[in-house]
């Protein structure tokens, strides 16, 4: 059971991932679009206020009696930034967006290597081999 969760969780930060490439991708691509403000993706801030919440059981059965408050894999959402770099009132930062592109695709190799690997252990798990 706990494979399956830490699967959820990683299947939650790839789905965050994606949309962080996408933002990002429509922020470069914007850079030089009047008025226009970047959009960020807010994942890692929902999931940490998820982790220090209440402990939470996961019921089997729609008989069973609730444990902790409801809840699940909190998904990422876009947040508009507030800021502006240009007179034009365009608020991207070329450079900072470059670097996010970055540190997203490392990120999401990483996520991805990782839910293989779980699916490796799982597979070994049925298969019956160490």
């Amino acid at each position: 059971m706990k494979v399956l969760n830490v699967i959820g969780l990683m299947s939650g930060a790839l789905d965050a991932s994606a949309l962080r490439q996408k933002s990002i991708s429509n922020n470069i691509a914007n850079v030089d679009t009047a008025n226009y403000r970047a959009a960020k993706v807010v994942f890692e801030e929902l999931l940490q206020k998820e982790i220090n919440s209440t402990f939470t059981g996961t019921r089997t059965n729609a008989k069973h009696i609730a444990i902790g408050a409801e809840g699940g894999i909190p998904s990422a959402r876009l947040k508009q930034e507030t800021s502006v770099f240009k007179n034009s009132g365009n608020g991207v930062d070329i450079d900072f967006e470059m670097s996010q592109l970055s540190q997203n695709a490392i990120w999401y190799q990483s996520l991805t290597y990782g839910i293989n690997e779980e699916f490796n252990l799982i597979k070994n798990a049925i298969r019956g081999r160490g």
